[in-house]
């Protein structure tokens, strides 16, 4: 287990309009941004895992940060577990979801150039173990994000019931994920898209309504991914290996956690996955 760290006393990193931004939208882009160098080791470490792991495609890589192969037999690195513990990243997630954190995931999606796979749209948390279901989805972008590379595109409040709706299997190989929610709960036209830069990062809620277009440009888009789950709610291993059943690669059952700052309050099992 990582140490955990403890809440900033100095200026917050969110201003009460960009609070009142996350309440009403459900996502938010702060005003800080990552150094420019951070971010090029962040590509750094990005090719030379490509590199290691030739066997796998490069819009999802899962659980980049565990050297232990984690569910994809991936050959990963501490540095993304680093990446993902900036102290601006938690320092911001501690004035979203309290001081008491979890991390319990990472992914690199790839979004190659010109054959980068749609994302539908979806919610996260049709998905997770986590109960009650709370998590919070850090983006960080390691290429500048443009309308034509495939940005995320969010729909503004669609978080605001905490309820999971409908989604249906639909198949395809051109979409990174087949579980897609049903038309019936969002309007596209109010889709809103997230055009940020490298360095900017992006935070959102699970129930949040997201997906995006392929990339149809000549460069890759890569963004890292990080998974924080309040300590307060439980990360239900057992159930995330019924789960797996009808999602294997994603390997719930297995998932190592990170208590990252503050205290467990839920009784979580921190030795799976290690």
């Amino acid at each position: 287990m990582i140490a955990a760290q403890t809440k900033a006393t100095a200026s917050p990193h969110l201003s009460e309009a960009e609070r009142a931004q996350y309440r009403e939208k459900g996502w938010i882009v702060p005003r800080w941004e990552l150094p420019a160098d951070l971010i090029a080791e962040m590509r750094r470490e990005y090719a030379d895992l490509l590199a290691r792991n030739s066997h796998v495609e490069s819009d999802i890589i899962l659980a980049p940060h565990q050297t232990n192969g984690g569910s994809m037999g991936i050959k990963g690195s501490e540095k993304w577990l680093e990446f993902a513990t900036h102290p601006k990243i938690v320092e911001t997630a501690q004035e979203l979801i309290g001081d008491d954190i979890i991390l319990w995931g990472t992914t690199l999606f790839g979004k190659p150039a010109r054959k980068g796979k749609e994302t539908p749209w979806h919610q996260d948390g049709e998905y997770y173990p986590i109960r009650p279901l709370e998590t919070l989805t850090v983006w960080i972008p390691l290429e500048d994000v443009t309308p034509e590379n495939g940005p995320m595109r969010f729909i503004p409040g669609s978080h605001k019931k905490h309820e999971l709706y409908s989604h249906s299997w639909v198949e395809g190989g051109d979409k990174t994920i087949n579980l897609v929610c049903d038309t019936e709960h969002y309007d596209e036209a109010t889709a809103e898209s997230l055009i940020i830069r490298a360095g900017q990062v992006s935070f959102h809620d699970v129930y949040m309504i997201h997906g995006s277009k392929p990339n149809r440009t000549d460069h890759p888009r890569p963004a890292f991914i990080i998974r924080l789950m309040p300590a307060t709610c439980f990360y239900d291993h057992a159930l995330g290996a019924e789960t797996g059943k009808k999602h294997p690669a994603q390997g719930y059952g297995i998932r190592p956690l990170y208590l990252i700052s503050g205290q467990d309050r839920a009784n979580n099992n921190f030795t799976i996955g290690h």
